[in-house]
Order: C-alpha cells, then structure tokens, then sequence
C-alpha cells in the first residue's frame, strides 16, 4: 500500500458536512443538491477524494463505471476508495460493474476487484467515469497508478447521466468477461481482434506496424497492377526492401499481374536485388472483378484493404474499407486463399511452358510427318505413268495407297491448322464469287473415293439437294424441282477451308450412318426470315436438341441479333444414326472432343474456326427419329458389326449446320484475319 493523507471514513463522521450542505444519513442524498441540476469541478486530491466517496454512499443500487487500465490501482491501493467500495457491496448489497483493459500490469488489482465487483475487459479503454443509479455522474480526467484523484467532475444534470449510461451500456455489451480475459493473459493467448478501417490513413499506419514488426514471413497480394504502383509511391516497396535486408530469416512473397508498367518500374528491380535474396515475386492473372490488396505478417495478423477504384495517372485509391484482424481463423483463411493464388500461378507457368514445349513438337512432327508423304505421292503418280496399260491392273492397290498417303497429308495439316489457331497465325485466303455447289458436289465425289474400296459406304446413299429457287418442299434445307436447274449460289470464301468444311461435316456423318441416307442441301435465306419462321419441321420441333457455339445454341439469340449481314447461305449434312454421344454434346465443337475410335477429334473444331474466320456461325440439331417398323432385320455392316434392332429403334436424325454471309462483310474477312 502507499502512503496516504489521514481520512476519517466513519459514515457518521462522513455525513456532516460538505461544501455548505450535509449528506442525510437516512436519505443518502445532498439535502441541498437534491433540487438542483448542476455540474461542478472539484479540484486537488482532497475534495476529489471526498466527492468519490460521499459519491459512493449516496448510491443506493448500483454503480457502472468505465476505467482506464490505470484506475483498477487507484482503486485497491487508495484504502479509502477500497474500503468504501467494499461497504458499500457487503453491507447496502450495491452492485459495482466496471469496463476496463485488463494487461499484464493490472491483472492482480483486476483479480482483487473481482471478489466484490463484476468486471468486463475491453481492448484500448480510455477515459475514466461512473454512473451511480442512473442519477449521478462523476468523471476524472486524469489518473495516476496507484494514486489520489487529482481532480473530479460531479454531474446530476439528466441529459449529461443518461448520456454517460448509453456509453458504458454500449461498452459493457461489447466486453468481454474478466474471468476469459484473465486466462487468455495466463496462458499466453492473444485476444482476437476484429477492426474495421474507414480511414485509408489509419490503415496504412496499422500496414506500416504489421510490416515493421514482422519477423518470419509476409504474404501480400496486389490484385491489380495499380494497387502495386499506389505502394510504390507511399513507400511501402521500400520499406519491404529495408526489412528484407536487415532480416534475413524473413521471407516476403508478393503476388502482382506483371504487366509492362511493373517490368519498367525501379521498385520492382530493387524488390529484385535485395542482400538477403528473400523477396519472391510471382506473377498472377489480372482480375477484372476482384479489386483488393491483402497482408499477412507472421500467420498471426492480416490487413485486407478494399480499392473500390484506381486512377491510373494520379494513383490516388479510393478505399471502400480495411480489416485488420489477428483472429487465427480470419488470418488462417487469407493465408490459405495467398497459397491457392501462388500454386496457381505456379502451376499455370509451368502450364503455360509445357504448352509451349508441346507445340514447339506438334509443329516438328506435323512438319516431318509431311516430308516422308509427299515422295510417296509423287512417287506413285511416276509409277503409274511407268505402268501404263498395265495400270488397270494394281488401280485398287494404287488408290488405297493414294487414300491413305493422303488421309495423312490431311491430319498432318489439321494438326498444323490447330497450331496456327492457337499461336494467332491462322489466315484464310478469300476469294470472290465462289460457286459452292461445284464445291460440294467435289467433296462429295472425295468421300465416295476415300472409302471405295471399303464396306462403309454399303447401305449409305449421300444425296445432294441443292437450292432451287422456286418450289416449297424441302428435304434438309435444299428446295426440289423437277424442272429447274439449281441456282449457283456465288459466295466469297476462301474455297480450300470451305471444301475442308464439308467433308469434315460430311465425313464426320458417313463414320456414324450405318444404313440409311445422307442428305447434304443449301439454302439461300434471310437471317430474320430462317430463325423466325413459325413452321419449319427443321427448325421448329417438340424434340429438337441444338448444340453449337454459346452464341448459336439459337444460332440467332439475344446476343447477335445485331449482326450486321442479313443474307445468308446455310449448308446442312443430315444423317440417321446413332446420334451425339450426350456426354461430348456441349462440346462438339471444341478441340479433342470425341467418343470415336476413328476420329481425333479435331474436325469439328477446325470447322467451327473456319467458319467463324469467315464471320459465319455453325451448329448442330438432333431429332428423335420414329421408325415406321418397330421390327428391324438384324444386318452384318462391315467387319464383324451388326446393327441390332434395339440400337436401331433409337437412331437419330442429326444435322450439322454451317452459315455464310452474303455481304461485303466477307470481303474483310480476310483482312481481320491476317
């Protein structure tokens, strides 16, 4: 205990006088105080000591208080401040609530002041008041551990009490309870701590202390370029720098899109040269939705700072909010989503250079799969001149040997297609009044050649129903007239891709018809008139499945109802087979997709590209196909295959669809394009 002015604390002594009025000892209450309203300073430890404690006996339920982490001291070491509190609880069964910062320094006078009061801890409680019964408030401005009030403010002003209760209600319900608080302290537990930051300033300072006090690692995500230049100038790229320097043991991983203002800027080539070599930076994908910057420090405090919006010239932030947050599961959680993004981006390099090794091959292959083909072909064509009339002879083993030479040359160059593709090489060369009938009618004589000599087009008869400009019926697309001869329909494409096209499409129809008919027709329409028809048994079906690009699943949506061409020529290849497998339907289109032995898987996907090169769109449509005759005589159909009755009770009627623009929209094509 400290040394302490002599004080008579005897109640009776106590209620005689006081500053002109005395204290009643039945009422408890200043006789003349009881009808007035004031506020009143009283100054030097004496009138402040006495004031607390008549402040004290005039309470007559209870007493709630706010106190600094100092005031528990005054509390237990000023006998006087004890003593009274401590009648007043045993004796008049008062109930004394306080909020306070309970710390190392003040845990015993804390644990002391619970064996006759209730305490609640609250981090960073400032200020010092109570508030007895709801009726009075005393207030001290300053207090010194373990010493006499220097000063106190007296108030019975209603409006000023009521006030002083809201503010210790609101604290008290924050608190948490002394006896957690305690433990935490004993046991070495940091208290979690939650805050929200409306001030940028005030979360940059709290960045700055996180980053100083650093002592193993920091984890920091910038998600935009932005956000790494609006460090740069507020210098914490700098400050990173001097802490990796002077500790070694610390590692600081930065995650930042790198684009060409970071490469240029000195702040990444200091990062880049630190003594210690331990900062590591790793380059992510831009987010477009995702506008934040994020630390870690130690796995024990994370900051996370909303950027609502970046000007890129001024570098000026506007922050929506920060979190800061030492609460192991919050900073657990933001350490994890740190380790996702860099295994990510990790994997993605690592991603992005086997890509770049596997076409660096693709190429190479293609291209020497290509030198051994060519002799063989022109070699065959100076053995056939060599044969002369004996030729007819070996014509068989001549064309399956053409065929096949052939089939390689084109998967050697499908493959190189796809490379050009994806490197952004691919180029198309058009070409000015095409008529695409001849150039059909070609790929359909190049299907019956590739599979001469083979069962497949056994019980398959392809059809070619080309646009006539009068008539109504239609088969497919194409219009018939017995009379008339079909219209050449003139388009401007780049022929080779278009015939490339067709047969992908027509081949693709011949490898899943097993008997039956393919039918290949055109169409010269209307954009508006073809998808907005109310009555096209093609077009408009209970049972109809299109599949395609995502803009043409209705090849003509919301999403391109804009398009600038209106005339059009649709070419369609029809076949009754087994249908799309449904688990490579929605990606028909897309490279590799295929269920096929036979296929690659690559066709389709070349097709789509071409089309779309000539500002086209293609699709699928598949139809339940009712049979007339539930009873279908099972049919050997090429090597050791048979057609079952049930498989053929489900065949499918499926078209594949592919549109031209009829416009000067085609002329620039090629030019968008190279």
């Amino acid at each position: 205990m400290v040394n302490k002015r002599p004080y008579n604390s005897n109640e009776d002594n106590y209620n005689k006088t006081y500053d002109g009025g005395f204290v009643s000892s039945e009422s408890g209450k200043l006789n003349n105080y009881e009808n007035k309203n004031f506020t009143k300073v009283f100054h030097g430890s004496t009138e402040a000591d006495n004031e607390i404690l008549k402040f004290i006996y005039r309470t007559e339920r209870k007493i709630d208080a706010c106190i600094s982490s100092n005031a528990p001291s005054v509390i237990i070491e000023v006998d006087e401040i004890k003593n009274a509190r401590v009648t007043a609880v045993k004796e008049r069964k008062i109930k004394l609530r306080y909020v306070t910062e309970i710390t190392t320094d003040n845990l015993e006078y804390c644990k002391e002041m619970l064996t006759f009061s209730e305490i609640r801890h609250l981090d960073g409680m400032k200020g010092n008041f109570e508030v007895a019964d709801e009726s009075e408030y005393v207030a001290v401005a300053v207090v010194h551990e373990a010493q006499s009030l220097p000063q106190l403010i007296f108030s019975n002003v209603p409006e000023i009490v009521e006030q002083q209760q809201f503010v210790f209600d609101s604290f008290w319900n924050r608190a948490i309870p002394a006896e957690q608080r305690i433990k935490e302290i004993q046991e070495g537990i940091v208290s979690s701590v939650t805050t929200v930051f409306n001030d940028y300033k005030q979360a940059e300072n709290k960045e700055f202390e996180m980053i100083k006090t650093a002592t193993k690692e920091i984890q920091i995500i910038y998600s935009t370029a932005n956000a790494f230049h609006l460090q740069e100038k507020r210098g914490t790229l700098e400050l990173l720098k001097q802490m990796a320097d002077q500790n070694k043991k610390l590692q600081i991983s930065i995650l930042v899109p790198i684009d060409s203002s970071i490469k240029k800027s000195l702040s990444l080539q200091l990062l880049n040269k630190t003594i210690n070599k331990n900062i590591q930076i790793q380059d992510i994908a831009p987010s477009i939705d995702i506008k934040i910057k994020s630390l870690v420090v130690d796995r024990k405090e994370s900051l996370v700072m909303e950027l609502k919006h970046l000007q890129s010239e001024r570098l000026i932030a506007s922050i929506g909010f920060s979190i800061y947050s030492n609460s192991l599961p919050i900073v657990l959680s933001f350490a994890s989503i740190f380790e996702v993004i860099y295994n990510q981006s990790f994997l993605f390099e690592q991603l992005r250079q086997e890509g770049e090794l596997k076409d660096e091959f693709v190429n190479l292959a293609a291209h020497e799969l290509r030198t051994p083909i060519m002799p063989i072909i022109n070699g065959l064509e100076i053995l056939e001149e060599k044969l002369g009339t004996r030729k007819s002879e070996f014509q068989k083993e001549l064309d399956i040997i053409t065929r096949n030479a052939s089939r390689l040359e084109m998967l050697a160059e499908s493959i190189l297609q796809v490379s050009r593709i994806e490197s952004g090489n691919f180029h198309i060369n058009i070409e000015k009044n095409i008529d695409i009938h001849s150039l059909i009618s070609q790929v359909i004589e190049d299907i019956h050649k590739k599979y001469l000599y083979t069962d497949k087009l056994n019980g398959i008869m392809i059809s070619f129903l080309p646009f006539y400009n009068i008539g109504e019926s239609n088969l497919g697309d194409g219009n018939t007239a017995n009379s008339q001869e079909p219209l050449s329909l003139l388009v401007n494409c780049d022929p080779d891709k278009f015939r490339q096209v067709v047969f992908n499409l027509l081949d693709n129809a011949v490898r899943f018809t097993f008997q039956g008919k393919i039918v290949v027709s055109t169409l010269l329409t209307t954009v508006s008139d073809y998808f907005n028809k109310d009555s096209d048994v093609d077009n408009k079906s209970d049972d109809r499945d299109t599949v395609g690009d995502d803009n043409y699943n209705n090849p003509y949506n919301e999403e391109n109802k804009s398009i600038e061409f209106n005339k059009m020529v649709i070419v369609s290849v029809q076949n009754e087979g087994v249908g799309v497998d449904p688990k490579i339907k929605d990606q028909l289109f897309e490279k590799f997709a295929t269920k096929s032995a036979q296929g690659t898987g690559i066709g389709l996907y070349l097709s789509k590209k071409i089309v779309e090169a000539h500002e086209g769109m293609i699709w699928m449509e598949e139809y339940d196909y009712n049979l007339k005759n539930d009873l279908v005589k099972n049919e050997k159909i090429g090597d050791n295959k048979i057609v079952h009755a049930e498989t053929q009770k489900r065949k499918k009627r499926t078209i594949l669809k592919f549109a031209f623009p009829i416009s000067n929209r085609s002329e620039r094509a090629n030019e968008n394009w190279q």
